[in-house]
């Protein structure tokens, strides 16, 4: 079942002199299918960025539409558009995105406090998340008191908490070391294997390669994009791998 479609997406950054500008995407499309698990890869400025921001509605398109659950992103009111993204969206950043002067307790919980949940209604999706997650004994920690992987599963947990649409994922590994980008995207692949949407841009091929599809974007537009299949994440590197190298050479 179709459950985003993105349909000749383009996007033009105007200078304030007027100038041309630069086109940071072309004609992008493709849809994603309920439960998948998809990777976008590129070079920097290849747009894969630009892409995110427009999906996450944190950017606007030139031309062309996002529609998820056939509902077009762009008629969403000025006004309604933190509730859509709070309780529609969830965000996995690079850089955490966790406040410092809240417990990691406080900063899971936020989305639900700006939704205005009960109390009964927070402790209820919290205690199994944070199990699941293993972060339980750390709720009373601040960001800076906890490793950067346990800042990243605190994230996650974030993204998680309201039962979001979709997952985007923004270069999560990006500040983590091998085994804690490691130990993330098994749990990015076991919260994906319990249904959950994700959408995730990264340069890594290892964190790529537990997705059950890769997207390659070059110039502005998909151009290439393979699937896992019943492959194992370590035998899936070597075919995202080959292909980076494809677009390298393309891009030369």
């Amino acid at each position: 079942m179709t459950f985003m479609e993105v349909k000749h997406l383009k996007k033009i950054y105007t200078s304030k002199l007027g100038s041309k500008g630069t086109e940071a995407l072309k004609d992008v499309n493709f849809s994603v299918e309920k439960g998948e698990f998809i990777s976008v890869m590129g070079e920097s400025g290849s747009g894969k960025t630009t892409l995110l921001n427009i999906i996450s509605t944190l950017d606007n398109a030139t031309e062309g539409e996002v529609y998820l659950d056939e509902q077009a992103l762009s008629a969403i009111k000025d006004k309604k558009i933190s509730k859509f993204r709070r309780e529609q969206l969830g965000f996995v950043f690079q850089d955490f995105n966790l406040l410092d002067n809240f417990t990691l307790k406080d900063n899971i919980l936020l989305p639900l406090v700006l939704s205005r949940k009960s109390v009964e209604e927070m402790e209820g999706a919290l205690e199994p998340l944070v199990k699941r997650l293993n972060i339980e004994d750390l709720m009373n920690n601040y960001p800076y008191e906890v490793s950067g992987g346990q800042k990243q599963r605190a994230a996650v947990a974030r993204a998680l908490i309201t039962r979001p649409k979709i997952i985007l994922a923004d270069e999560p590994t990006g500040a983590l070391d091998s085994k804690s980008s490691q130990n993330l995207m098994e749990i990015l692949s076991d919260v994906h294997q319990n249904g959950q949407t994700i959408l995730m841009v990264t340069h890594s091929a290892r964190a790529a390669s537990y997705s059950s599809r890769v997207l390659f974007i070059r110039d502005g537009q998909v151009y290439h994009e393979i699937y896992r299949g019943d492959k194992e994440p370590d035998d899936f590197i070597d075919s995202i791998s080959q292909s980076l190298l494809v677009s390298s050479k393309g891009s030369v």
